[in-house]
């Protein structure tokens, strides 16, 4: 696969330490950008459901499956469950590091535990089925002349 997963998780693994570990949390005051969109998942019968805290699971989900993608993707067929493993792991630093380090202005949940776990799960599976779709590329040609 080359070094384009390795590259683009790299980058976004430094993304979700700052989505994560930095003091500020996402402004989601009525006026701010999630605010409004929550306020229109509101007032529509269909959406209603999509309540700030589903949001915000679904958002976990969402932020850790490239994660498990690309780790998964880097690693190969044989050691795709590494990214969902290491996926865990991360999310226990960060879920850890919220409630010691940061504690007055972040909070470490089970809940975020679970959903960024199952994130990176999906994201390592799908990488997975990518990998097993695509033909597998063989760094030399195999000589198969008997001498």
């Amino acid at each position: 696969m080359g070094n384009a997963p390795l590259a683009l998780l790299i980058f976004y693994t430094l993304f979700i330490a700052f989505m994560t570990l930095t003091p500020q949390q996402l402004d989601v005051s009525p006026g701010s950008p999630i605010g409004r969109m929550l306020e229109f998942f509101a007032s529509h019968r269909w959406t209603e459901w999509l309540t700030y805290g589903r949001v915000e699971k679904l958002a976990n989900v969402a932020m850790f499956v490239p994660f498990g993608f690309l780790l998964a993707l880097h690693l190969g067929r044989r050691r795709w469950w590494i990214g969902w493993a290491v996926g865990v792991a991360f999310t226990l630093l960060i879920e850890g590091a919220q409630v010691t380090l940061l504690s007055p202005t972040r909070f470490g949940t089970i809940s975020d535990l679970v959903t960024n776990s199952i994130g990176a799960g999906i994201g390592a599976i799908c990488a997975l089925i990518l990998m097993l779709l695509l033909p597998r590329e063989d760094p030399e040609p195999i000589d198969r002349v008997v001498r």
